[in-house]
This record gives C-alpha cells, structure tokens and sequence, in this order.
C-alpha cells in the first residue's frame, strides 16, 4: 500500500494519506509530513520522543498531531523519520517518533511547511482502507 500521494492544490500542499487502520493512517501522516519537508531517508534514529494527545474528534486530532510534530521541528529542529502511533480511543493518541536534529550538509529542506490545516480535512474509511485529505499552509 502506498503511504500517502500529493494532491493538486492552487496555493499550499496537498496531501492523501493511506492506513489499514486509524493509527496507521496517523503514522503515515507523519511519515509524509516529513517527507514533504526533506529527504526523509537521510533521517537517522537518533532520539525518540512521545506524544500524547486528545481532541474531540478524529480530524481534530490528526491536525493537532501533524501540529505538535511540526512545534518540535520548528522549535527544536527535530526532523523524524519513524512513527508508532496508537489510539486508545478515536480521540486519543499516544506515539513515539523518532529523528534527529537538522544538520547542514546532511539534511535538505525542500518545503517549508507551516502548519496543517483544516482546510478540505477529511477522514474516510471505504472497503477497509483509511484515507485523509490534508492541507498544509506553507
């Protein structure tokens, strides 16, 4: 299964997310974010950090996810590269990523993403596949 595609939007990046499941739609949603920003294969695993988060809906939730992720690169210029996410409930998640901080010459920027929106959000299981639409304001 693919993780995610980008999607044609006028003015930011748009993206579609794929999982078998809730929490592996999240996953992929962290996945792509990052991917999106740089070259996620030349992130090493070097530290790890957990999150735990609760919202009042599933959508909700991925935003303040894809959010609290894009804090920590912009606050502490972590980038991640894994991602396991699970929800104990549709509107809780606890996760643990792991990265490292941006280096010069090891790491290229390829877009600067500012935050996820809620802009055309949509979670959608159909036959078994989870999907999202997201966009992202850069």
């Amino acid at each position: 299964m693919v993780r995610y595609e980008r999607i044609d939007h006028t003015a930011d990046l748009g993206i579609r997310v794929f999982g078998q499941t809730p929490a592996e739609l999240f996953e992929h949603a962290g996945f792509a974010l990052f991917d999106c920003i740089t070259d996620i294969t030349r992130i090493a695993v070097q530290e790890k950090r957990s999150f735990s988060l609760q919202r009042d809906s599933l959508e909700e939730l991925l935003v303040e996810w894809l959010n609290e992720l894009l804090f920590v690169y912009d606050t502490e210029q972590m980038l991640f590269a894994s991602f396991s996410v699970t929800l104990p409930t549709c509107m809780s998640l606890r996760a643990t990523v792991g990265g490292e901080q941006y280096r010069t010459g090891a790491h290229v920027i390829k877009k600067y993403i500012k935050a996820a929106t809620y802009h055309n959000l949509a979670i959608t299981c159909c036959q078994g596949i989870w999907q999202a639409t997201i966009v992202f304001d850069v």
